[in-house]
């Protein structure tokens, strides 16, 4: 036994190992490309294969022409060749393919759904698996590896339903890389870049969503060759990729694997080219072994059996301090989602612009928020950076609401006056600035989200909030249906949904600049809790 001995905590640990180094920036660049991909497969998901731009009607002179959806279905049940009828249209891909126009037009419904139920699934069962497996770095593999491989072969399905079931899986092992490859990234990390990366993760994700339209249209994909090129093969690829990444060192502690935690810090600081003490333990470990030599006695006695603590999802809800953070962020969280989907539509119906070119737009304004977010969380204080984007999405929602009115002339084609197009050019600046504060909120509040859960319960709260992020996209269109059918207006609805997301503020904690937590606040002694029970 050496004669000096240093012992580290586990941020001291992963500070000395090295951060934003090589094995970091390895880390970041293996699922940055996976976090591209994932943007890639979302929008092709929810708007390239699925848009309905403009229905084509065969004139009189055999030649096709404009025309809306009702004169466009009245000649679809007479016309023999419906297939050329709906080539000549412009409309998704899968649209073209399984002929999902009129009355087949609930197929895309049943696509769409069947992709965010997967999606909310896969968070839930993969934030129990991260528990049952005691890691990230296995789910991270399996997760990619079937994604990859169920896209290449959904180019094969027959028929919508077939297909359903296969968007269904590939979300489902899609948020389950997502999580667990955010939360890994997370935790090998400290200090800045422990902050800055999972916003520049959702950057490469925005980024993602920039260059699907491009490459799609460059090379003129359809959605089988996309499911292939550009999702599923790439994936697979990326998945051995992963074998290169370690388990997350601060789980393998809560686990009490601490020959495994350091033999994984040892290899990130051989990685990065940093000198680790020639002998040192964790923290955690030395009082452990102080706790057990004390109380060897009384389990000998009292028959008390070590084993670890076993958490579920039910655990975010049994302890006050996590359960009331948890309601608190899932209001955030919802508000956030509704309000990025209500200040999309807004842009859509005021937009001048080509269908691409409004994607492009809402795109790129995206990824600016994400990238912004994580600048943010670097500088500022968390609660008080909330506050403000609370604030400035409602005075956002007000304008949106109230400036339309000012319009004479309601519709774009009408904009004639230089005082209407200077209020619509005004409204569209409102509408940019929304989108930019919301996609922000979005990215910061998936920062604060992971410093606010401990190490032991961080799967299952960031996979909960993710739960709900899917769950709100299947439900995202009744929001706006409600109010219209009410005679309401969606964005009065998020005016006063954001000036309520203030009240949580109350109960959230401040985490810039504070370590992160590995357990429980309830726990009055978080090692002896963590490792006996009765």
């Amino acid at each position: 036994m050496p004669k000096y001995i240093d012992v580290l905590t586990i941020e001291q640990a992963l500070i000395k190992a090295g951060n934003g180094h090589q094995f970091q920036r390895r880390a970041l660049i293996i699922m940055g490309l996976q976090y591209m991909i994932a943007g890639m497969l979302h929008i092709a998901m929810t708007e390239l294969f699925f848009h309905q731009q403009q229905y084509k009607c065969l004139s009189e002179d055999l030649n096709y022409q404009n025309c809306t959806e009702g004169a466009f279905c009245e000649q679809y049940k007479t016309k023999e060749n419906k297939v050329s009828l709906v080539d000549h249209s412009d409309l998704g891909s899968l649209i073209k393919y399984f002929l999902m126009v009129c009355g087949n037009k609930i197929q895309i419904f049943i696509l769409v759904t069947s992709y965010y139920i997967g999606g909310s699934m896969g968070s839930l069962y993969y934030g129990e698996q991260m528990e049952i497996r005691q890691g990230r770095y296995t789910v991270m593999i399996e997760t990619l590896l079937i994604m990859g491989f169920v896209c290449c072969i959904s180019m094969l399905s027959p028929s919508a339903y077939i297909l359903s079931v296969a968007l269904f899986a590939i979300n489902f092992f899609q948020r389950g890389f997502f999580n667990s490859s955010m939360i890994l990234f997370f935790e090998i990390s400290s200090e800045n870049l422990q902050k800055f990366g999972p916003a520049l993760l959702l950057t490469c994700y925005g980024v993602g969503e920039v260059i699907s339209p491009r490459l799609i249209e460059m090379f003129n994909l359809n959605w089988q060759y996309s499911m292939l090129l550009l999702f599923g093969l790439p994936a697979v690829l990326f998945s051995v990729l992963i074998k290169f990444m370690q388990e997350s060192p601060r789980i393998l502690v809560i686990r009490r694997k601490f020959e495994e935690a350091r033999l994984t810090i040892n290899y990130i600081a051989s990685v990065n080219d940093r000198q680790m003490p020639e002998n040192w333990l964790l923290e955690d470990e030395v009082r452990i072994q102080e706790l057990k030599q004390k109380m060897k006695d009384i389990l000998l006695q009292e028959d008390i059996h070590e084993q670890p603590k076993g958490y579920n999802f039910s655990s975010i809800f049994r302890y006050k301090s996590i359960r009331i953070r948890m309601f608190c962020l899932l209001y955030l969280y919802s508000i956030v989602v509704l309000g990025q989907f209500q200040t999309a539509k807004e842009i859509e119906r005021f937009s001048r612009l080509e269908r691409h070119h409004t994607y492009l737009l809402l795109s790129l304004v995206s990824t600016a928020g994400y990238l912004i977010s994580g600048y943010a969380s670097l500088n500022y204080l968390r609660k008080e950076v909330i506050k403000a984007i609370l604030i400035l999405g409602a005075i956002f929602h007000f304008l949106i609401a109230a400036l339309p009115l000012l319009i004479l002339n309601k519709t774009a084609s009408d904009l004639i006056t230089f005082y209407d197009k200077l209020v619509y050019t005004f409204i569209m600046m409102v509408l940019v600035m929304c989108r930019l504060t919301l996609s922000f909120a979005y990215g910061f509040i998936n920062i604060y989200a992971l410093e606010i859960f401990p190490t032991s319960l961080r799967h299952y709260g960031f996979c909960g909030l993710t739960f709900l992020t899917e769950f709100l996209f299947i439900f995202q269109d009744s929001y706006v249906i409600f109010c219209h059918a009410f005679g309401l207006n969606s964005s009065i609805g998020m005016f006063a949904l954001l000036l309520l997301g203030l009240l949580t503020l109350q109960k959230l904690r401040e985490t810039q600049d504070l370590p992160l937590k590995e357990n429980v606040d309830e726990m009055q002694d978080e090692l002896i809790n963590n490792i006996y029970s009765a």
